[in-house]
């Protein structure tokens, strides 16, 4: 039985949210790290393009409750 308040997900849908997860973290430290030193729109620019492209994988994304 499944406690209250808990469900059961798909280990391959859990995979694919923790790989997108993962990607937008690192994407964010990267930018963190781009941005650290600098000084000019066009690398504002680059970081912010960096980073969408990475929070735009996770855009959708639903993990729903495995039916039985």
């Amino acid at each position: 039985m499944i406690p209250a308040g808990q469900v059961v997900v798909s280990e391959d849908e859990l995979r694919k949210v923790h790989d997108r997860l993962y990607r937008l973290e690192s994407a964010v430290e990267d930018v963190e790290a781009d941005l650290a030193g600098a000084s000019g729109a066009k690398e504002y620019k680059a970081a912010f393009e960096h980073l969408l492209e990475a929070a735009q994988d996770l855009v959708g994304v639903v993990v729903e409750p495995v039916r039985q």
